[in-house]
């Protein structure tokens, strides 16, 4: 996807949680997208200048030198870019670079390669202890963009405790220039699933630390709520309640918004579009829950 305004914010802030760029592996040689040099200059106290130099390269390893870093590769399918390293994510990494940056960069490749559990375990391979893997991807209405559009849930199960890593930031924001930062908190803690339904295209994005070297996957992640349902009806048959089940009021009101005709349905539908106000109100509220944390 490139480097976009939000990119190179979270650039900036993700130092705040000592993440280095001095060693750093683009996944997929990254370049500039959308970004003005006016972005540059506020996110790195420049002169114009200097801003405009950095953007007349194709891609962004004279940026990645201004944050800092003195090694900088590159890993690919297709030598097409120039990558400094041609290899199918597909299949497991080399050795040679196994834990050997300082910061991993998926600036938007992972969601196009099939296998994404091997490719992802790749990248988390070659952070060295101590390092981030730092990721924008894609989340909510980017169908046909890739293979793949992904949870907040996903990520929080991958970078465990049990695979080695903690998540030091996990946000969601719209794609459009100027759109707000939410942050996304874990679903696991919450108890229940964090979901969204919007209507723009969203970056998920992730900050994560390498903090021991345990063997990636070595437990598949299963979804949290599954986890825990699992965990009560476990308990469940070890003491069995007594007395009958009640329904919930939950549940009743579910049944009967279920049985109730599409003719009775549709217009009282239309009177709460109408009654929760437009589109752009909607929107808004899409991010209105306990989960969502605006930054």
């Amino acid at each position: 996807m490139g480097v976009d305004s939000h990119t190179l914010r979270l650039f900036c802030e993700s130092r705040k949680y000592g993440l280095s760029f001095e060693s750093t592996m683009m996944i997929g040689r990254q370049n500039y997208h959308e970004l003005e040099a006016s972005d540059l200059c506020r996110a790195l106290n420049i002169e114009s200048n200097e801003a405009s130099a950095l953007l007349e390269k194709q891609y962004i390893e004279p940026l990645l030198v201004r944050l800092g870093a003195t090694r900088i590769e590159s890993l690919d399918y297709s030598p097409h870019e120039q990558a400094t390293n041609i290899h199918d994510l597909n299949e497991p990494i080399p050795e040679h670079l196994i834990g050997s940056f300082s910061c991993v960069f998926d600036g938007g490749a992972t969601e196009h390669v099939f296998n994404f559990p091997q490719a992802i375990k790749n990248c988390m391979e070659m952070v060295a202890i101590g390092g981030h893997f730092l990721g924008v991807t894609v989340a909510n209405n980017f169908m046909g963009h890739g293979f793949y559009q992904f949870s907040p849930e996903l990520f929080y199960r991958i970078f465990s405790p049990e695979n080695g890593y903690a998540v030091e930031d996990m946000l969601l924001c719209e794609t459009m220039r100027g759109a707000p930062w939410y942050h996304v908190e874990d679903p696991k803690i919450l108890g229940r699933r964090v979901e969204l339904i919007n209507m723009r295209p969203t970056f998920i994005m992730i900050v994560a630390r390498r903090v021991s070297n345990e063997k990636i996957f070595k437990t598949m992640p299963q979804q949290s709520d599954y986890v825990s349902a699992w965990g009560k009806a476990k308990e469940e048959v070890l003491s069995p309640p007594s007395g009958l089940p009640t329904l919930r009021a939950r549940s009743v009101r579910s049944l009967a918004v279920r049985l109730l005709p599409r003719f009775i349905k549709q217009p009282l539908k239309r009177l709460k579009r109408k009654m929760t106000g437009s589109e752009e109100a909607l929107q808004e509220k899409t991010f209105q829950s306990d989960a969502y944390r605006r930054v």
